[in-house]
């Protein structure tokens, strides 16, 4: 049901348990931390469609899952933040051997959280790259997206895209600047995938559970001050129009990291997902970034 974007189709990999990734197989070039991709809520390895290749051409090994209960990483079980984090960290290990000069994380939105959550865990993070999202939070994100933890309305919203279904389609306008701009390939790709989501229970469990962790996680202060005294160098990318988490949402989150290293770039034309719209000025500004790590 979940097809491989077409490029995508020769990295795709199993993990025990029925776990999928994507891997470039790349050895990192020389001094050049491997480059772990963690999707967000009710997405996909394949949100990096575009940026992946490119990554690697520039000498990086590229690791993107599909977190327990999304796309093609199917479980019995909640999913949480938690959990999300073991999987990067279990992914980490698997070829950390190979990886002798660490790893980056780079997480879109909910996995953000997961990406911040994985460094607390494990000394081989060295640097985070966080797009448009990261704890805490400051300001109201998308309606829709905090009703949604409402167990009523937002599993009655929820089901009813399986019968309304272009209401689905239209549900991922507020993720971009503008959805109907994005290349009719994207379109195609996309509609196709968000009806797949919507019409999966395994899909919707996951949803839901992740969305309800995250939320939990907001309320643990304790989290607030490890992420803000912690050694690693963050960077966050933000698209310029993200009507889903506001920019003072990384204003917040750079006054908590104050005294330590934290880099914020805009993306100009950007919504949420700025590396589906906009993928050549967030891998220059993610290069960019590792550039100032490996000098």
């Amino acid at each position: 049901m979940f097809t491989c974007w077409p490029s995508l189709e020769t990295m795709a990999k199993t993990m025990p348990l029925n776990l999928f990734y994507y891997d470039n197989g790349i050895q990192s070039d020389p001094g050049k931390p491997a480059l772990i991709l963690i999707h967000g809520l009710g997405d996909e390895a394949d949100t990096w469609r575009h940026i992946i290749h490119p990554l690697g051409e520039a000498g990086y090994r590229i690791l993107a899952p599909d977190l327990p209960g999304f796309g093609r990483s199917v479980i019995n079980k909640r999913s949480s933040v938690t959990r999300h984090r073991d999987v990067v960290l279990a992914l980490a290990g698997a070829v950390s051997e190979k990886s002798e000069d660490g790893f980056v994380l780079i997480g879109s939105s909910m996995g953000a959280t997961i990406a911040e959550t994985a460094a607390l865990a494990d000394n081989r993070i060295k640097a985070l790259i966080l797009l448009d999202g990261c704890m805490p939070m400051e300001g109201a994100g998308s309606p829709h997206i905090l009703l949604s933890a409402l167990p009523f309305y937002g599993k009655k919203r929820y089901r009813s895209f399986r019968i309304y279904q272009e209401r689905a389609w239209l549900s991922l306008i507020s993720y971009y600047a503008d959805l109907h701009a994005i290349s009719e390939e994207d379109k195609e790709f996309l509609r196709k995938r968000v009806l797949d989501r919507v019409c999966s229970i395994s899909q919707e469990r996951a949803y839901f559970s992740s969305l309800r962790s995250m939320i939990f996680q907001t309320l643990r202060t304790s989290f607030y001050k490890r992420i803000g005294s912690w050694p690693g160098e963050i960077a966050l990318l933000w698209g310029e129009k993200d009507n889903v988490m506001p920019i003072n949402a990384a204003q917040s989150f750079i006054k908590l990291r104050e005294g330590n290293k934290t880099k914020l770039t805009i993306i100009n034309g950007a919504g949420h997902l700025p590396h589906q719209e906009k993928p050549a000025e967030t891998v220059d500004a993610i290069l960019q970034f590792l550039g100032m790590l490996i000098k």
